[in-house]
C-alpha cells in the first residue's frame, strides 16, 4: 500500500515547513527475489528493488527526485522546467512526462551519445510529450545552451533542474528511499543485504540512499557502478550531494550522519568500458541474464550495474536497485513524430554526423 506522505515527513514532521513535495509515484516499491546466472555460469538469487514499477506512466529512479523538485518549482510559481542530459537521458524523459502532467513547459538541452534504438525511442517520446529539444553538438556547450534557454523563456519564470535531478533537493527523494528500505528490512519484508548495487551517473540516487540508510541505523554498503566520466561521477560530487541533503534536513533540526553515509558508498569503475552509452560484453550478458528472469535492463545504466553485481562472489545476499522504467510512454508517438524533431536531432537519428561535428 502506498503512503500518503513520504517517510521523511512522518519521521521529521517539521520538514514540511521547509521542503515542498508532491506525489508522482507509488511507494514503497516492492522487493522481489530473482534467480540469475552470474559471470561464472552459476545460478544465484538476487534481491531487486522494483523502482521500475513506481509509476504507470514513467517510472525509474528519477520519480523520487522529481517529487521534491517539481514541488519546489510549483512553490516558486515557475512555468517551465529546463534541464540537461545526453540524447537518451531517462531524466530528460521523466522530466518531460511528469513535468508536462503537472502543467509545466519543459525544455531539454541534449547532446549526442552513441545511438541505439533505445536512445532513438527516448528522443521520439521526448518530442511526443511536448518537450522543447534544444540540441547541442557537444557537452562542453551545456552552460551556454542553458543560459540561452533561460533567457528565451524568461517570461515563464523558468526553473533549472540539475542534470539527473541530482541536487540537494532531488537527493532527498532517495534519502526517503533509504528510510523505506530500512523499514522493509526491519519488518521482515526482505532480508538485510550485505551490499546494494546501483548504477551511478550524477550520483543523487547513491548519495540519498546511503544517507537514508545511515539515518535509519542500517549502514549497508552501496556499490555505485560508474557509467560515465569521472568528471561527473566522483567522490567530491558524492560528498557534495550528501552534505547538501543533510543541510536540507538540518532545517528541520535533523542531525545527519554525513561522514558515515559518504563512507558507505563505493564508486566502482570496472564496468565503464569504452565510455558512456557504449555497450560492453559484460553488460550484454547481464542484460540477457536478467531478461531471462523477467527484468528489462538498458545497456547504458542498469546492465553495467548488473554486470558489476554478477562479477562479485555469491556468498552473501545482495540487492539490485532497478532504476530503469518498465513503462515506456509510447502512446503519444505517432508516424509523424520524427518529422517534428529539430533538424539536427533528425540528422543524428538518421546516423548523419554533420550536425554533431559542427
Amino acid at each position: 500500500m502506498s503512503r500518503a506522505l513520504p517517510l521523511l515527513f512522518e519521521r521529521y514532521p517539521a520538514l514540511d515547513r521547509h521542503v515542498a513535495w508532491l506525489p508522482l509515484g507509488t511507494f514503497p516499491t516492492r522487493i522481489d527475489t530473482v534467480n540469475v546466472i552470474d559471470a561464472a555460469g552459476r545460478e544465484r538469487s538476487v534481491l531487486v528493488k522494483r523502482e521500475d514499477l513506481c509509476s504507470e506512466t514513467y517510472a525509474g529512479n528519477k520519480v523520487r527526485k522529481l517529487e521534491f523538485i517539481l514541488a519546489q518549482a510549483r512553490r516558486r510559481e515557475a512555468g517551465r522546467l529546463i534541464t540537461v542530459g545526453a540524447a537518451g537521458s531517462h531524466h530528460g524523459l521523466a522530466t518531460a512526462v511528469h513535468g508536462r502532467a503537472c502543467g509545466f513547459g519543459v525544455s531539454l538541452v541534449l547532446f549526442p551519445q552513441p545511438l541505439t534504438p533505445h536512445v532513438a525511442d527516448i528522443l521520439l517520446m521526448d518530442q511526443a510529450h511536448g518537450a522543447e529539444i534544444r540540441w547541442i553538438p557537444r557537452m562542453e556547450l551545456v552552460p551556454l545552451a542553458l543560459l540561452r534557454a533561460r533567457i528565451a523563456w524568461r517570461a515563464e519564470r523558468p526553473y533549472p533542474v540539475a542534470a539527473g535531478g541530482s541536487d540537494a533537493l532531488g537527493t532527498l527523494g532517495w534519502v526517503n528511499a533509504g528510510l523505506e528500505l530500512a523499514d522493509q528490512i526491519r519488518s521482515g519484508e526482505t532480508e538485510r543485504p550485505s551490499v546494494i548495487h546501483v548504477a551511478a551517473g550524477t550520483l543523487g540516487t547513491a548519495a540519498g540512499l546511503a544517507l537514508g540508510l545511515a539515518l535509519a541505523g542500517q549502514p549497508i554498503r552501496v556499490a555505485a557502478t560508474r557509467i560515465t566520466s569521472r568528471l561527473i561521477t566522483n567522490e567530491r560530487t558524492l560528498a557534495t550531494l550528501v552534505r547538501g541533503a543533510a543541510a536540507k534536513l538540518q532545517l528541520a533540526g535533523v542531525d545527519s550522519p554525513v561522514e558515515e553515509a559518504i563512507g558507505m558508498v563505493e564508486i566502482r569503475h570496472g564496468q565503464i568500458g569504452r565510455g558512456y552509452g557504449k555497450v560492453t560484453d559484460e553488460a550484454a550478458r547481464a542484460e540477457a541474464a536478467f531478461a531471462a528472469a523477467g527484468l528489462r535492463l538498458d545497456d547504458t545504466y542498469t546492465a553495467k550495474a548488473a554486470a558489476d553485481l554478477l562479477s562479485t562472489p555469491a556468498d552473501e545476499p545482495v540487492l539490485f536497485v532497478n532504476t530503469l522504467s518498465a513503462a515506456e510512454p509510447r502512446d503519444l508517438v505517432q508516424s509523424g513524430t520524427a518529422a517534428q524533431l529539430p533538424p539536427a536531432v533528425a540528422s543524428y537519428l538518421a546516423g548523419e554526423r554533420a550536425h554533431a561535428s559542427d
